[in-house]
C-alpha cells in the first residue's frame, strides 16, 4: 500500500532533494583545479606609473639663469632610445657644450636673443637622435626640444599621444599654460622636468631640462 504524504512532508522531501542536487556544485570563481581559493574582499589598487630611474648627485647646473639654486640628489637617467627629464641619449641635461662638440654631437651654434640672453647658445643635435633643438646656458645643456616623430619617453608617451595618455602616464605632473593660454603638462623629478607641449588633444612637442627655467620660459616667455 502506497502511503500518501501530507503537505508538510512534501515540503521536507523537496528541501532534501534540492539540497542533495546543489551541495556538490562549485562556484568556478572559488576553485582552481578543484582546490578552493580564498576570496579577497580588499579593493584592487589602480596600476601605478613606472617611475623613472635616477642616480644620486647634485645637478651639473648649480644655478639657473635667474639665480635659483639646483641641489637635488635625484638625477633622471638618460637612455639611448628614450627621453626622460634628464635628457635624450648622450644629450644629458647639464652636459658641457665642449664635450658634446668633441664627440661630434652638436652642429653650428648661434647666440639666442643676445640682448637679453648673453650666456645662451642654441644648436641642433644629430639626426640619429631626432635632431633635438638644444639650448645651452653658460656652456652647459639647459634644455632640449623634440617635435618630430620617433621619440618615446621612458613611460611610453610620444608625439601624437593623447592628453589622456599623458595624464595617466604622468599622474604626478600638472597643467601649465603659456602667455597665450596654450596648455602643456609638466612632470618634475627634483630640479629636472619633462614638459609635454599640447595642441588640441595630442602631444605636439617634448621638452626636457632644468624644470624652473623651462617652466618660466613656457609660461611667461622669459629667458631663452
Amino acid at each position: 500500500m502506497i502511503r500518501r504524504l501530507g503537505p508538510a512532508a512534501w515540503i521536507v522531501a523537496m528541501l532534501v532533494l534540492l539540497t542533495g542536487c546543489t551541495k556538490d556544485k562549485k562556484d568556478p570563481a572559488q576553485f582552481v583545479d578543484g582546490a578552493p581559493v580564498a576570496q579577497s574582499t580588499e579593493p584592487q589598487a589602480a596600476a601605478q606609473p613606472v617611475p623613472e630611474k635616477t642616480t644620486t648627485g647634485k645637478a651639473e647646473i648649480a644655478k639657473n639663469p635667474d639665480g635659483t639654486v639646483n641641489s637635488a640628489s635625484a638625477k633622471p637617467v638618460t637612455a639611448e632610445s628614450t627621453m626622460s627629464a634628464g635628457g635624450l641619449g648622450p644629450y644629458k641635461i647639464g652636459a658641457t657644450l665642449k664635450d658634446l662638440q668633441a664627440d661630434g654631437l652638436v652642429g653650428k651654434t648661434e647666440k639666442l636673443r643676445a640682448d637679453n640672453c648673453p650666456d645662451y647658445l642654441g644648436a641642433k643635435g644629430k639626426a640619429k637622435y631626432h635632431s633635438p633643438q638644444l639650448v645651452f646656458f653658460d656652456g652647459r645643456l639647459l634644455r632640449l626640444t623634440v617635435s618630430g616623430d620617433g621619440v618615446t619617453t621612458s613611460r611610453g608617451v610620444k608625439i601624437g599621444s593623447k592628453v589622456a595618455t599623458v595624464r595617466s602616464k604622468y599622474a604626478d605632473g600638472k597643467q601649465i599654460d603659456d602667455w597665450t593660454g596654450r596648455p602643456a603638462w609638466l612632470s618634475t623629478i627634483g630640479d629636472y622636468g619633462l614638459l609635454f607641449e599640447l595642441t588640441g588633444d595630442k602631444v605636439s612637442g617634448l621638452q626636457a631640462g632644468m624644470a624652473e627655467p623651462m617652466q618660466f620660459k613656457y609660461t611667461d616667455n622669459q629667458g631663452c
